[in-house]
């Protein structure tokens, strides 16, 4: 598990990804490298996720472009790679 002060040198994309998986799961202490499965998501919860950071992050991350690695640090880098909703721009 990582401390909040690790989360402050990581990049605005994993630290935004990393909030929401946190407060989706209620896992404060969920660092950017712990399977969010292995950590109390369902697939619901989950959903939920991916959902909160394509509406926040305005981007589409869907689960199969995670390629079955479900950390906070790997989603945020299918966000980084996600087009732009174009809801949000």
């Amino acid at each position: 598990m990582e401390t909040d002060f690790a989360v402050a040198s990581v990049g605005t994309t994993e630290a935004a990804v990393l909030e929401i998986v946190r407060e989706v799961l209620a896992r404060p202490g969920l660092g950017l490298d712990d399977d969010v499965f292995d950590n109390g998501a369902t697939s619901l919860s989950f959903v939920l996720v991916l959902a909160r950071i394509n509406r926040d992050l305005h981007v589409t991350v869907s689960a199969a472009a995670l390629a079955g690695v479900a950390t906070p640090r790997n989603i945020a880098v299918c966000a980084g790679l996600a087009p732009a909703d174009s809801k949000g721009a």
